[in-house]
This record gives C-alpha cells, structure tokens and sequence, in this order.
C-alpha cells in the first residue's frame, strides 16, 4: 500500500517538488504463494490489534477474499505524486493549482544516501557517501534548483500584483561535509544527521510583458550560501508513511552572500542594496505522534507539528515561501522541513519570521484508511496593501480547521483528499477561505 511524503510546489502550470515517500508494497488478492503463509496474520477484530508498520508484510482477508502484503524493504524507492489544489475564493489566478514530482530514496547500506525530488523547474537532490576510513563521517554533493519558465506573479490579500510580475530563479549546486548515524531500530529512515552544505549559485532575473516600467529589477548575480543542516527522525510509519509514534525534530541555518546586488522594487515596494545582499535565515521543526491518553487503542492516534524561522534581509527570492498544499509532515525523512500553512494558497507568503502550530486526531478506519481531524494557527508577518497602496508586513494570526482521507485506492496507489478552511485569511475582500487539496500517489 502506498506512502505519501511532501511536495515542495510553485505555482503556474507546473508545480515542484519535495515530494516525499510514494511507494508501497503490492497487494495480492490472487492464489497465495506457498511462502507467503509464514507471515503473520493480521486480525482487524483482534483487542490486541496492532497497526502495521511501512515495510511490514502480513496476511489478512477483505470482502472475503484473502490479501497479502509482502513484506518491503523500503531502502530502496522510486516514487511519483500528482495533485491539485483549489481555492475559494481564490487569489486571482490560483483557482486550482497543479503539483507533480518523482520522489528517488536509496539508502542501500550504512555508507550510502541518496535522496532526490525531481520536478524539472525544480530539483532537490543530496547525495553522499562514508569512505571507509571515515567512520560515520560523510562527504557529499547536493543540488539545487528553481528555474520556472514563467513569469511569478504575487499575491497581496489575494489579488495579484502584475507590475512586478517578473522572471526569476536560480542554480545552486553545492558540497556537503557532514556526519550521519543511524538509529538502533534499524528503519532505513531513522537516523541523525548533521551536515555543513556550501552552495555556490546563480540568480538571475528577467522584465515580462506585465513588468511596470518603473520597477527596478534585481540584478542577475552569484551569490554563495552556507548551510548547517541538522536532521533527527525516530518516527515509526505505518503502512500509507504517516507518522504513528515517535518524534522528528531538525533546523536549518543559512548564511547568503550575493556579489552584486544595488536597490530594486516600485515605488510602492522597494528594497535597498543593504536589505538583501548579506541574509541570514534559522528555522526549525518538530513532529511528535502517539496514542491517546486512556485510550487503549492503536486506531487512535494524535499528532503534533511545530514549525518556525527568522529571517534578517529576507526578500522574495531567498524567503522560505509559506502556504497551503500537501501536508506531509512526519511522512517522510526530511519532509517536514517544509512549512505548510492548511488554508491558504501554495507558497503564498514569504514572511520574515513565521510559527505555525497543529494538533491532528487521526482514526484508522481500517488498515489502509485512516480519516483525520486537525486544526492549528500560524503567526507570521506577510506583505498587505496599506490604504496608500504600499506593501507593509503585518502580523498576522491565521487559524484553521480541517479534515483529511488518507486510503489505499486502486492499481497499489494511495489517495489523499485534504480539506481546511482559514478563519482569518483576506482574499479579495472576502475574510476566511477554503482549500480542498487532492493528490494520488504510487510507486514505479
């Protein structure tokens, strides 16, 4: 049966990556094979039910009819996931955005890793190897990329700004020196990592047809990023990858230079040379699921997610973009370093500081359905118009309420349909909004 993890999206027709753990173990509802009978069996009526675990095989029956799912071995996964999300009332132009990626894990021993989000405007990949006289120590190369052949529009109380509709992206590949340990579980996604990452990249930026005249556009540069990446996942999954008991926690510090930069924005929104050539950003997680008190069941579960940062000289470029699309936190080693705010718009926001907060009741339905409620706020300081028509950062608290499908669906695929409403959030005059998001998942 299938398991999701996250996608890093962006809007327009194509959506990028951070697309975590798709894959599954196939089902087998013919004639069960002569080794299959040695795996246990799994009563769903049983008091002392148990909840299968990623990679687990077992037998058991399903509208009469026997089914087994062999055991996997989830070092090794090639995955893809391809969603929707829609909005109402939409920001304009954003009514429903598409997101699709391939997902790469191999984690075939000790010495080796290999993870990659592959989304082709966007691409997320880190690879890196233990010589074997380093002990766990690791070197390692990592790239990075987002090169949208569109023009960004965006998004301000959910109206779109076109006179700094503009092209830009940027190429950072990148050396990793690191150290890396698994956990005494022996999960192939359990493990620490703390890594030291220098990106060396190009940004570059471009007018469109709906550039104001009178914008100044930042200047296309080298800048070079260091990066402190710190990972720890003790996070038991069961069989659809969502989080069952254990925590996750992790923190990214990032120090940027850009070698030629100088002022640039409209009149209404402008930046100054000082304000975004030397930035800095911390930001940190924290993903926690277990049982419930005094319920002595493994069907009921709840989840809590943390998620914060602090930018200084943070602009649209080099922010940590905020917003709806998949939730997939805890889903998958490194998923939950993305933020997501149930809600709102994908990558709707860049704010300089942000928390966002979430507390999620799931009950599994059966082995490969679990039905979901969760709900949480977000603090942080987006871009809004003022009554003059300037851009200002407000601090904002935008608390939400939700629910969310998570079920094995046909041909070994997983769907999950993810439903929120935001209390707060401004979109086109209108205070408070829904998101709907759908995405399919499996494994190649």
């Amino acid at each position: 049966m299938p398991h999701v993890g996250n996608v890093e999206p962006c809007c327009l027709a194509l959506l990028a990556a951070l697309v975590a753990d798709s894959g599954g173990a196939d089902i087998t509802l013919a004639e069960t094979p002569l080794s299959a009978r040695e795996l246990p069996e799994l009563d769903s009526t049983a008091e002392s039910y148990r909840t299968p675990r990623l990679g687990e095989g077992f037998r058991t029956h399903l509208f009469g009819e026997e089914v087994v799912v062999p055991a996997r071995d989830p070092r090794h996964v090639t995955a893809w996931k391809l969603g929707a999300q829609f909005e109402a009332p939409a920001p304009t132009g954003r009514l429903v955005l598409p997101a699709g990626a391939l997902y790469l894990w191999r984690h075939p021993d000790e010495r080796h890793l290999y993870r990659a989000e592959i989304a082709g405007v966007y691409n997320n990949v880190f690879w890196s190897l233990k010589p074997e006289d380093w002990g766990d120590f690791e070197f390692g190369f990592t790239f990075n990329n987002f090169t949208l052949p569109e023009a960004w529009n965006e998004v301000y109380d959910g109206v779109t700004d076109k006179s700094q509709q503009i092209y830009w992206g940027f190429v950072r590949p990148g050396f990793t020196l690191g150290y890396r340990q698994s956990l005494e579980n022996g999960r192939s996604d359990n493990m620490w990592q703390i890594n030291w990452v220098v990106e060396p990249g190009y940004f570059y930026s471009g007018r469109s047809s709906q550039t104001a005249a009178d914008m100044v556009l930042p200047r296309s540069t080298f800048e070079l990023r260091n990066r402190l990446v710190v990972r720890w996942d003790g996070l038991e999954r069961n069989l659809l990858s969502l989080p069952h008991a254990g925590y996750a926690a992790g923190a990214d510090f990032v120090q940027g230079f850009r070698t030629d930069w100088d002022d640039w924005g409209t009149p209404g929104y402008s930046f100054s040379k000082n304000e975004g050539q030397h930035y800095s950003i911390v930001n940190a997680y924290a993903v926690a699921s277990g049982g419930i008190p005094f319920v002595d069941s493994e069907r009921h579960r709840m989840v809590a997610w943390l998620h914060g940062a602090v930018g200084h000289n943070v602009d649209r470029f080099n922010a940590i973009r905020v917003g709806g699309g998949p939730n997939a936190m805890g889903m998958e080693y490194g998923a939950s370093a993305m933020p997501v705010l149930p809600g709102t718009s994908i990558w709707e926001f860049y704010p300089e500081h942000y928390l966002i907060g979430a507390l999620e009741y799931r009950w599994e339905l059966s082995w490969f359905s679990y039905l979901s409620a969760h709900g949480g706020v977000g603090y942080l300081d987006p871009y809004r118009p003022t009554a003059s028509g300037e851009l200002r950062r407000s601090n904002e608290l935008l608390p939400w309420m939700g629910a969310r499908l998570s079920t094995g669906f046909i041909g070994d695929t997983m769907v999950m349909l993810d439903y929120a409403h935001s209390f707060n959030l401004v979109n086109q005059d209108t205070r408070g909004a829904n998101e709907v998001m759908l995405w399919i998942s499996g494994e190649l």
